[in-house]
C-alpha cells in the first residue's frame, strides 16, 4: 500500500512554524507529514460584527480540498476563531474525519518556546479528533478540553495511556 500522509497546511502562518508542527506530528502520530500552504477565499466565514471568523466555515472549506495520499489536513491559520455561544476556540476538527484547523492567534505570548508548544499541543488536540478521540477528562493528556491559555499551557502535549491505545497505528 502507498504511503498516506498528514498535511500541515498554513494561511498566514511562518514555514518555520509549518515545519516544526509537521516535525511534532511525525513524532506523536508516527506518520509521514507534507507541508503545504492553503489560499482561503477573502472572508470565508468572517463576522465583521465579532472580528473573528466561523471555524466551522473554514473547516467546510478544508473538507473539499485534497492532496495526493492524504490521510489527514491540518491547517495553522492566523486568524481568530470562534463558534456560535463561545467567544472563540483555538481550533477545531471533524470528529473521524480527515480535517482539522487550529487558530494561532490567542496562542501567541512573548516567549518563542511557549507559543510553540501551544501549538503543537492544539494541533495534537486537534488532530486527535480526526481520529476518533473525545476530550479526556486527564488534565495532562492533550485531549483535555481547553478553556483558557492556562488550560493549554498545563497540559502535555502527548496523550495520556488510555488516549494512545485508541490512536490508530501507522
Amino acid at each position: 500500500m502507498q504511503d498516506r500522509f498528514i498535511y500541515i497546511a498554513g494561511f498566514g502562518v511562518e514555514k518555520r512554524l509549518l515545519f516544526a508542527t509537521a516535525k511534532n506530528v511525525k513524532e506523536v502520530f508516527g506518520y509521514e507529514t507534507r507541508v503545504s500552504h492553503i489560499s482561503l477565499p477573502p472572508k470565508l466565514g468572517y463576522n465583521a460584527m465579532r472580528g473573528q471568523y466561523r471555524g466551522e466555515e473554514v473547516l467546510g472549506y478544508l473538507s473539499r480540498i485534497y492532496y495526493p495520499n492524504m490521510l489527514k489536513l491540518v491547517a495553522l491559520i492566523a486568524y481568530d476563531l470562534y463558534e456560535e455561544g463561545l467567544n472563540f476556540i483555538f481550533g477545531l476538527a471533524q470528529l473521524g474525519g480527515s480535517c482539522a484547523v487550529v487558530s494561532t492567534y490567542r496562542l501567541k505570548d512573548t516567549r518563542e518556546e511557549v507559543f510553540l508548544e501551544r501549538v503543537l499541543k492544539e494541533t495534537n488536540h486537534e488532530l486527535g479528533h480526526t481520529f476518533g478521540l473525545m476530550h479526556c477528562r486527564d488534565s495532562r493528556c492533550v485531549m483535555s478540553f481547553s478553556n483558557s491559555l492556562l488550560d493549554v499551557d498545563a497540559k502535555s502535549r502527548f496523550f495520556c495511556e488510555s488516549c494512545i491505545k485508541i490512536l490508530p497505528k501507522p
